[in-house]
Parts: structure tokens; C-alpha cells; sequence
């Protein structure tokens, strides 16, 4: 553990702890739209932001090995977090938005075959 932790820290821990435990009930309780891909990038993706939200230098440590510069890395990664969260809302969104579409098209459908057989 690091000698001091940020508020910062303890934020991005936080969001990326309530994203890690949501994702995960909603893969137990199966829900609509729930996958092993969706599973595993969930766990992949906020375990990573868990992990060097508490452990910050392994960003440095990366970055040192990749030969990328110390001063943008916590601009670059606080962007990357925000910029997940609203790609996870948004998947989400257009899961139930499928999902409402999809309902809407069979209930019209059957409505339509039911007018046309009460004509015959």
C-alpha cells in the first residue's frame, strides 16, 4: 500500500469497486443481455482501474517500460476512466433500447396476424 492515499484515490477505488460489484450481480443474477465477454471486460477493465487507483507508481512503472512520459499519466488515466463509465451507460442504454424495440416489433406483429386472420 501506498504511504499516503489521496481522496482521488479513494474515489476512483470506490466507483471502480461499485462498477466491479454491480457487474458481477448482474452476471449472478442473470439478467437480459448479461455474457461472459460483457463479464470479463467488466472485471478486466475496473479491476485494472481498482488496481492502479490504489497502486498509482504501477502506472509509472508501465509507462517507464513503455518509454511514455511520467506527466500525462494521470491526466491519460482519469480519461480513460471517465471515458469507460460512459461507454458502460451507454452500452447499457442501447441494450434496453434493443430490447424495447425488439418487444415493440413482436407485439405488432402479432397484432397484424391477428387482424389478418380474423378478416379471413
Amino acid at each position: 500500500m501506498p504511504e499516503k492515499i489521496s481522496i482521488l484515490q479513494i474515489i476512483l477505488g470506490a466507483i471502480a469497486l461499485l462498477f466491479l460489484i454491480n457487474g458481477f450481480l448482474k452476471f449472478v443474477r442473470n439478467e437480459k443481455g448479461q455474457t461472459y465477454f460483457k463479464i470479463l471486460a467488466t472485471l478486466f477493465i475496473w479491476g485494472n482501474i481498482l488496481v492502479f487507483s490504489i497502486f498509482p507508481d504501477l502506472t509509472h512503472i508501465f509507462s517507464r517500460k513503455l518509454g511514455l512520459g511520467e506527466n500525462l499519466n494521470t491526466l491519460i488515466f482519469i480519461g480513460f476512466v471517465v471515458i469507460f463509465a460512459i461507454l458502460f451507460k451507454l452500452l447499457n442504454i442501447i441494450e434496453k433500447l434493443e430490447r424495447n424495440i425488439s418487444e415493440i416489433v413482436r407485439r405488432q406483429a402479432l397484432n397484424n396476424l391477428k387482424d389478418k386472420l380474423k378478416e379471413k
